[in-house]
């Protein structure tokens, strides 16, 4: 039985891997012929934004401004992670402490994360540590959401049986909990990775200094046309492949879940 479904379901993810690559095609000529249409130096070809992207990986941009921006993202996604499933269990497990934090986190989560970059700035200056509070203040909320809705949402029942076998305190939360609530989770890390990237973008523009994001700008204010389109080119790739690692390791920690009733599913 597993061996007969193995091919067909190998053949739809290498089908819909193909479509995907089929639609970048179709945008990159797309995007190569409208360059040339108009023949204008403010929107430049798909290939000459190309290899404006190649210049600005192979280039000593890659560490002044690049690495920077990976490990800004990666340290406020990390940080956020950490703050937001611990908070998210305890605010999902507990409902008292639900009902007082519910409105924080309402107002909270609602702030326009633009609106808190010159608070950050006045706070922390125009550095790294700014650009890692700002992603903090953004990613965390989709991370703790999803983490209290799922951690809420487990059955009773499980976490009576779990006590009954003597799981209380931190056991209960990691072996239970933890397990329970994962879908939701990575749900909201998924988000959360997203929110960071282009957050660390916005924070970098406005007042980071170096960064993926402030070659943007900088190339956009010296007229520096086809660096500012081969940056978002190479932003776009970094998103691309921190969402398709992402996906990968989801799929080998939680592929427990696979086939159970409200866990993911290969279709």
């Amino acid at each position: 039985m597993i061996g007969v479904k193995a091919g067909p379901r190998r053949g739809s993810t290498i089908a819909r891997a193909g479509l995907g690559w089929l639609g970048l095609a179709i945008l990159a000529t797309v995007w190569q012929l409208l360059g040339m249409e108009l023949h204008t130096a403010v929107f430049p070809t798909f290939i000459t934004s190309l290899v404006a992207a190649w210049h600005v990986v192979t280039s000593s941009t890659l560490t002044t401004d690049i690495i920077p921006s990976l490990e800004r993202t990666a340290a406020g996604f990390l940080i956020s992670a950490i703050i937001g499933i611990t908070a998210g269990m305890v605010i999902g497990h507990y409902e008292t402490v639900r009902d007082w934090t519910s409105a924080v986190v309402d107002f909270m989560r609602s702030l326009p994360t633009p609106l808190l970059v010159p608070i950050a700035i006045v706070v922390f200056g125009i550095n790294g540590r700014m650009v890692v509070v700002t992603i903090i203040s953004a990613a965390v909320w989709p991370i703790l959401i999803n983490t209290a809705n799922g951690t809420s949402t487990i059955e009773p029942t499980m976490i009576d049986t779990a006590k009954t076998y003597g799981l209380r305190g931190r056991k209960l939360f990691l072996k239970v909990v933890l397990p329970a609530a994962s879908p939701q989770i990575f749900a909201g890390l998924r988000v959360a990775l997203s929110v960071s990237l282009a957050v660390m973008v916005v924070a970098e523009m406005l007042g980071g200094g170096s960064g993926i994001g402030y070659f943007i700008a900088n190339a956009q204010q010296s007229f520096n046309i086809g660096g500012s389109y081969g940056g978002v080119i190479v932003l776009g790739c970094l998103g691309w492949i921190f969402d398709t690692l992402f996906l990968m390791f989801e799929r080998r920690l939680l592929a427990w879940q696979r086939g159970t009733v409200g866990g993911l599913l290969d279709v």
